[in-house]
Order: structure tokens, then sequence, then C-alpha cells
């Protein structure tokens, strides 16, 4: 080692020390110097001082009920008037759409580990008929939005350092679909820890990481230069969306028009919670600003609590579908005179993490030992001056693929998918066998080069000279 590598690591010697984290060059003696390399310049990439500070302090934000406020909502049309204020949004949106002046980024830097050897849910297969992964369903919804108003539409990917080479050998190989304009990139990562704030080796070489969350976005987007990119384009919103949303609208007229017209810097997407203790997160209002509340800050008073029309008083639930004005984005990430920026809340939570004791054995725990933190990108709003919140039919736009198995898997989003388009056909004249619950007993898919909303469908549908026989693996495009 060199002189001045010996130097760079007494410096950082003395940095762990001062933060309880001599243990992380426990063996360094005895790694090769390319080795060292690998571990010094891993830890050279974090603020140990600040991710362990936080940590011992647990700050998550906490909710006080007494506070605490439904928020105010735009709900669903139940008049004419308000129906009239509905396609006025929804011709606003298209013009906006029309102009190309809005990108769309999907943000799928979550890790597939519940669904086999993927690296990102977008890889997973989700479509009800023909299997289409994530990442290709969303990529056919811009191609249709691109078709039907004569634009390009920028399509920015947020992934995990891990995911970024695969997603784009996945895109690649596949001809980005046809898509012009498609920016892959990567999110930041944070060290995991323990309860005392210390960092967990998971190798000799190196200290568990994992991706900084969905409000990592902002510091990716400056970080790739993509606020650059965007401006270049003449785009003044984005529109973002999870990946493992199969009903997620990338580009919602409705949704455009309304984020438009009452001149928001940021707008979110509500739908009714199904029950009490569902783990999602609802909107609330405190303290003149609104916010999301996750399920472990919620009172349980609150939780519970019903309204006159006996619904959860607290039932508007966040759906993960967001609009920005770019303006906002770029104001809330620029640095001030000091070259410091504004940093979202921590989220902390518990996981299984292994880790190498003390003879540097790999242990695997048996309960969870590794504090997680995260950033989410819906704490953004209690930042924004104008925000709104717009109720969508949960049937229509929310089925998250959360789980492997049971509620909020694969099967019950497909299942989610198949009733949709049932909706569809029946708004059509079709009659067909269906359950209850509105799902027929035989897989049913329409393509969204065909239609992506009951509106779309209704148009092309009743166009059609010869309309086909909905059977088994009924497929529309």
């Amino acid at each position: 080692m060199t002189n001045r590598g010996k130097l760079k690591v007494e410096n950082l010697k003395e940095v762990l020390s001062r933060n309880s984290q001599d243990h992380v060059l426990s063996f360094l003696e005895q790694l090769s110097p390319e080795e060292q390399r690998t571990l010094l310049s891993q830890l050279e990439g974090i603020d140990i001082s600040f991710f362990r500070r936080e940590i011992l302090r647990l700050r998550r934000p906490t909710a006080d009920g007494g506070r605490l406020r439904p928020a105010p909502c735009t709900l669903l049309p139940s008049s004419p008037t308000e129906e009239d204020n509905w396609e006025r949004a929804y011709r606003t949106g298209e013009e906006t759409i029309r102009r190309g002046e809005i990108a769309v980024v999907t943000i799928a830097g979550g890790q597939g580990s519940r669904f086999g050897s993927v690296s990102c849910k977008g890889f997973v297969p989700i479509t009800p008929v023909r299997g289409k992964p994530f990442f290709q369903l969303f990529a056919e919804r811009i191609l249709a939005a691109e078709a039907r108003y004569s634009i390009s539409i920028p399509w920015l990917i947020l992934v995990s350092p891990e995911g970024k080479k695969e997603a784009i050998e996945f895109f690649s190989k596949r001809d980005f679909f046809g898509l012009k304009e498609v920016h892959i990139f990567s999110q930041g990562q944070m060290p995991l820890m323990d309860r005392d704030g210390k960092l967990i080796l998971s190798a000799r070489t190196s200290f568990a990481t994992h991706p900084d969350g969905n409000g990592g976005l902002l510091l990716a987007l400056n970080g790739n230069g993509l606020f650059t990119t965007l401006a270049r384009l003449g785009i003044k919103h984005l529109s973002s969306h999870p990946v493992d949303n199969p009903l997620a609208l990338p580009l919602d007229p409705y949704f455009v028009g309304f984020h438009l017209l009452t001149q928001s810097q940021m707008s979110c997407r509500c739908v009714r919670k199904a029950y009490a203790g569902e783990r999602i997160g609802i909107f609330a209002e405190s303290g003149g600003k609104l916010r999301v509340i996750e399920p472990p800050d919620l009172p349980p008073e609150c939780a519970s609590a019903m309204d006159v029309s006996n619904r959860l008083r607290f039932g508007q639930s966040n759906a993960s579908l967001h609009l920005f004005e770019i303006a906002f984005l770029e104001q809330f990430s620029r640095p001030d005179s000091d070259g410091r920026r504004r940093d979202l809340p921590l989220h902390i939570s518990m996981r299984k993490v292994p880790f190498l004791n003390d003879a540097g054995h790999l242990v695997l725990p048996t309960e969870p030992n590794a504090l997680k933190m995260e950033r989410s990108i819906s704490d953004l709003l209690s930042f924004a001056d104008r925000a709104l919140l717009l109720e969508g039919r949960r049937e229509e736009i929310f089925s998250p693929v959360k789980n492997q198995l049971g509620l909020d898997s694969p099967e019950t989003s497909r299942r989610d998918q198949v009733r949709l388009f049932a909706n569809w056909l029946a708004l059509g004249k079709v009659d067909m066998l269906r359950d209850e619950g509105g799902t027929p007993p035989f897989a049913i898919e329409i393509a969204p080069s065909f239609a992506d909303s009951a509106r779309e469908f209704l148009a092309k549908w009743s166009r059609l000279e010869w309309r086909p026989a909905v059977v088994e693996n009924f497929y529309l495009e």
C-alpha cells in the first residue's frame, strides 16, 4: 500500500472509530490490495456519521391523532355539474399531453427477491393471457399514447444499482419496444445498520446496503442530469407510477387535466381503503399541510374512525400515482447558498440481513436484525404550496403486486385485470358469464394498443364492423 493509501486508511480509521464502526476494518489486513480498495471506496461513498445519528434517533414521522384531519380530496363525480368539471379536465389533459409537455417515470427500484432470481419486479410476467412483464405493459401504454397524440413521450425508468445492467439488456434486446426516448438510471444506496447504529458487514470486503427508496428519485434525477434533459425536451410535468401496479395509467387525461387546472405543484391519486387494517398509507391534513401517514404512524383511533356515511374517516389512501411540476422538483432539489440540499425524512423498518460474525463467518439471522432506511417521494407533498388529491376508482387504477402469494400477489392482480376488462366489455353490451364479483371463469386481456381505459375501449369497440367472440384466453389488440 502506498503512503497515500496508508494515509487514507488512517483517516478512515479515525472517522470509523469516532462513530463506533471500528469493526468494519476487522479483516482489512487479510484482504488483497484490490479488495482493500473496494472496501475503502464503499466507505468513502457514504456519510457514516449522518446515518448513525439518524439511526440512533430513529427519526420517523409521527402523527398526533388529535391534530389530524381528513385530507380534502376532489371526489369522483356524483352530479351533472361535477361530471362537466371532469369532462373539462379530460379535455385539458388531452391538450397538455398532445403538446408534449409530460414525461413518464416508472419507479422500479424495488428488488424482486420474492419472485425468484429477478433483480427487479419489472421483469415479472403479469398480464392474464399473454403474460407480458410489467416493463412491456407500460412500454405498450406509452406507445399507444404516442400514437394517439402523435408525439414522442420521454420515459424515465428508475432502477436499483444492481438491476440497471439487467434492465438495459432487457430493453436493448427488445429494441426498447420501439420507443425513442428511454432513460434508464439508478437510485442511490443507503447502509443497513443494527439497532446500535453499526454498519452490518455482509462480507469481508463490504457492508450491507440497499436502495434508498422511491424518495431517491430527486437525487437520481439531479445526479444523472435528467432535469437538463427534460428541459431540453420541453417537459414541464412528470408523471410518476410504481412498476408493480399493472392498472397504473402513466398518462391519464383526467388526472393531467385536474393537475393543470388547479396549478398544482404535486398531485396524487387516492383510492378508498379496502378495510381499516389495510397496510397502506393514508392522506391526512396536519398544520395546514397535506401528508401521507404510513400504517405504523396512524393512531389506532384514527385508523378505525368512521364518518357520518359509515365509511372510514381516514379512508383516502395513497395509490402512489403522482404528477409533479418540474419547476417544483428542481426548486426542492436545488442547494441553498451554502451548498446544502433539503432532504425528505427517513423512514425506518426492520429486516433480516445476513452478517459476518467476529470470526468472519456468515450468519443467517432468524429474527430481524437490521434497520433499513428509506425516503418516500410521497413526503414531498408536505413541501408543496399547491397540491391536489384526486379520487380514483380502486378497481380501475390500483392492484399492486407486493407478495408472491395471497393478497396483493400476481394471482390477485391478474384477476383484477380480468375483472376490469370484463367490465369494459359489459359496457360494450357483451354478455358473458361472471361471478358475483364480476369476474368471468376464464382469462381475457385487452392490449393497450386497443385501449387503456373504458372510455377509449367504448370508442373503438363501437366502431368495429366485426366483433370477435369473447371466449377463453380472449386477447384484443
